[in-house]
């Protein structure tokens, strides 16, 4: 009986090389880079959301003497023009972590 099995498949086999022909390898590579597209995309961790950070604006004062603060979700690197003592400057928020827990915010118009 497992003989009769075996030729059966080796018959089933031949038969599937026959009507595929060439196109087998072509089919297995379809099916394989589609299965793993699809892995990937069920198993992708989802985005982390931005997240709100304080950053202290170096060189600056409040009218009470402390420094001033600037909350955003804007990532390090970015440039950004708050109204300081009335009028606009130039801040670049960095990684740099302070004392306080809040993140450096460096002047870049030297004024």
């Amino acid at each position: 009986m497992p003989a009769f099995a075996s030729l059966a498949l080796d018959k089933g086999l031949d038969l599937l090389v026959t009507i595929l022909g060439q196109g087998l390898p072509v089919l297995l590579l379809v099916v394989g880079v589609a299965g793993t597209w699809w892995y990937r995309r069920i198993h992708a961790t989802p985005p982390e959301p931005p997240r709100v950070r304080r950053f202290t604006l170096l060189r600056t004062e409040d009218a009470d003497g402390t420094p001033v603060r600037y909350e955003t979700t804007c990532p390090a690197g970015t440039k950004i023009t708050p109204w300081v003592g009335g009028r606009q400057r130039l801040y670049e928020l960095t990684d740099v972590q302070l004392e306080d827990g809040s993140y450096a915010a460096e002047p870049l118009d030297h004024r």
